[in-house]
């Protein structure tokens, strides 16, 4: 996995989540004012609303938004216990915090 990133912007949860659950990725600095990679890639081409952080995954694919990398990144690795349990209570507590800090008035998440 690659997780773009800049250090002015949101890109923390899901780097530390990334930390925490011991997966390999890799790390790319955009610069957010030339939408530039640092290895020279338009990062349009990578994500088209032009903001991190953008995970890329395994299989190419990417996500775009935090919170839900931070589940997926959770859900990888469940050994480390990032995230409850899908089904229970308390994971969905945990979906509303991360939306919380998305959406009343922050601007990371």
């Amino acid at each position: 996995m690659k997780l773009y990133f800049d250090v002015s912007s949101c890109s923390l949860s899901p780097h530390i989540a990334l930390r925490e659950a011991g997966l390999d990725y890799e790390l790319e600095w955009v610069d957010l004012n030339t939408l530039t990679t640092a290895s020279g890639v338009d990062f349009n081409q990578i994500n088209p609303k032009g903001y991190v952080p953008v995970l890329e995954l395994d299989d190419g694919q990417f996500l775009t938004e935090g919170v839900p990398m931070v589940q997926y990144i959770a859900d990888l690795a469940p050994e480390a216990n990032l995230i409850p349990p899908v089904g229970s209570i308390e994971r969905y507590r945990v979906a509303e915090w991360l939306a919380d800090l998305t959406g009343e008035g922050t601007v990371c998440s």
